[in-house]
């Protein structure tokens, strides 16, 4: 994650994916539960774009962690007002209560302990700040049978398109090739985030859904959750 796919979010996140409707519905909903400046930080931040570079030019403060050093470095060339530098999510580098608002979009399943992450984006939050992250939905039926098939080995044309990319790689000297197929993105299922609330004593929250129009609506039926890809959790410290 650190050094061979980061190279992929570079460029991809504004060349392929841009600014979605769905992005700017977040951070609308960020600035209307935060308004007027404060601080804010964007675990998994990346390249500082779509989210950081948005919320600095609406005066609040940005700070950033990632994993990846070429992800910051890019960070900094492209947004020098952003706060960023190199970080854990699993161990923010930051004291109690510093950010009014802490959020992680785009990122969750690529997480190795998705309950630690929450637990430091909460400890860094101060008393009424507000704590924001989005999950893949693993009760969603596409999102399951997408996973399960990234779990089978490669094999077949899978296993030559592997290959062949590998040894394009090396003849063109570009990237790191990997023989080994593996899963990059892990989806998460609500009632395991459920779960983690009741055991922390976290009430104040509530779910958001990403609809096909990229709209999104609060619902807070769980039984719901199942017919939507992304759920967006909100707790208010």
């Amino acid at each position: 994650m650190r050094d061979v796919y980061s190279q992929y979010w570079i460029t991809a996140r504004e060349k392929i994916y841009g600014f979605l409707e769905y992005d700017k519905n977040l951070c609308n909903y960020i600035c209307e539960q935060n308004k007027g400046t404060g601080k804010l930080l964007d675990v998994a931040i990346g390249t500082g774009y779509p989210f950081g570079n948005c919320f600095v030019k609406m005066g609040y403060s940005v700070y950033g962690i990632d994993i990846s050093p070429d992800l910051i470095e890019k960070c900094k060339q492209l947004n020098p007002n952003i706060n960023c530098k190199i970080g854990d999510a699993e161990n923010i580098d930051y004291p109690n209560d510093y950010f009014d608002c802490t959020y992680c979009f785009h990122s969750s399943w690529y997480f190795t302990n998705l309950s630690k992450v929450i637990d430091e984006m909460l400890r860094v939050t101060c008393s009424g700040g507000l704590v924001m992250f989005d999950i893949q939905n693993r009760s969603n039926k596409k999102i399951n049978k997408a996973y399960r098939r990234c779990l089978s080995p490669a094999k077949g044309i899978k296993k030559i398109v592997l290959y062949t990319k590998n040894v394009i790689k090396v003849i063109l000297g570009r990237g790191s090739p990997i023989w080994q197929s593996f899963v990059h993105e892990v989806p998460t299922y609500p009632e395991e985030i459920y779960k983690y609330f009741k055991e922390r004593q976290i009430n104040k929250f509530r779910v958001m859904v990403r609809k096909e129009d990229e709209s999104v609506e609060i619902k807070d039926r769980l039984s719901s959750f199942k017919d939507f890809e992304r759920l967006v959790f909100i707790i208010r410290k």
